[in-house]
């Protein structure tokens, strides 16, 4: 806990001045993330997928992710298209040219999945970033993101702690309850609520509730999700880069679901 809590320390700031400055600074850290990330996704392969390029995965998440700082008038999706369509292509290429081991539909499929799972979905922070042009709208709904995330993971956390007494998801992760989860739900959305009380995120507050419910659940889902596949990787943590919080994927497990799902609901539903 201690080493958490001093992780947390260091890194929130970083995080906070990277979102509030906005522009290379967010993207080159989501960039760095999404690097590190991939790494670690693919240490998550199952025996006989074979040995993926890491550079490529690597490459192709980068792209995507300052692909988001770079839509400017252009559609997001519109240039994500075209990187994918690119990645896609080249891991064709890789497969047909280059790849000699077994299974060579599940190796392209996690080559794939990881350029997805982490540099598409990733590249939505950047997008949030830059939504409502130079004002602070798309700044605001960022930090307003990460937060109710952090609120999920911490509120479940002590709240399953506390009184968590039925088991959630006993065979991917013993330790969730779905008290602890009704915890990390509430706080996601009291977090959203408490920004739109000193940030203007330019929608009703029944709508910044719905924000907040959304992330509660995308939230716990992505944890879930991660923890499957490390179970059936047979790790603990996908790496030790993070004292005390254990690898990149372990943090963004939760983000990258989280994320895409404020950048749909505030740009493309409630439309502040």
């Amino acid at each position: 806990m201690i080493q958490r809590v001093l992780t947390a320390a260091v890194g929130l700031p970083v995080l906070v001045a990277a979102v509030w400055w906005g522009g290379g600074w967010l993207t080159v850290l989501a960039a760095m993330a999404g690097v590190l990330g991939i790494r670690e996704f693919y240490r998550l392969l199952p025996s006989g997928a074979g040995s993926l390029p890491i550079a490529l995965g690597a490459f192709w998440a980068a792209a995507l992710i300052f692909g988001g700082q770079a839509s400017g008038p252009v559609s997001f999706l519109t240039i994500s298209a075209v990187i994918l369509a690119a990645g896609v292509f080249l891991s064709l290429l890789w497969l047909i040219a280059v790849y000699q081991g077994g299974r060579p539909l599940l190796a392209l499929a996690y080559l794939l999945g990881g350029g997805v799972c982490i540099g598409f979905l990733l590249a939505h922070g950047v997008a949030l970033r830059e939504l409502g042009g130079a004002g602070d709208l798309g700044r605001d709904w960022l930090l307003a993101a990460l937060l109710a995330v952090f609120a999920t993971d911490t509120g479940a956390f002590f709240t399953g702690r506390a009184v968590g007494k039925h088991r959630m998801a006993p065979n991917v992760s013993p330790n969730k309850t779905w008290e602890g989860a009704a915890g990390g739900f509430c706080c996601a959305v009291i977090s959203v609520l408490a920004v739109g009380q000193i940030l203007d995120l330019g929608i009703p507050v029944w709508q910044q509730a719905v924000v907040g419910a959304s992330v509660g659940v995308a939230s716990q889902a992505g944890d879930l999700l991660e923890s499957k596949l490390k179970r059936i990787s047979s790790v603990k943590d996908t790496g030790s880069i993070i004292p005390g919080h254990g690898g990149i994927m372990d943090r963004l497990d939760s983000i990258v679901v989280s994320i895409p799902t404020v950048y749909y609901l505030v740009g493309a539903v409630f439309k502040p």
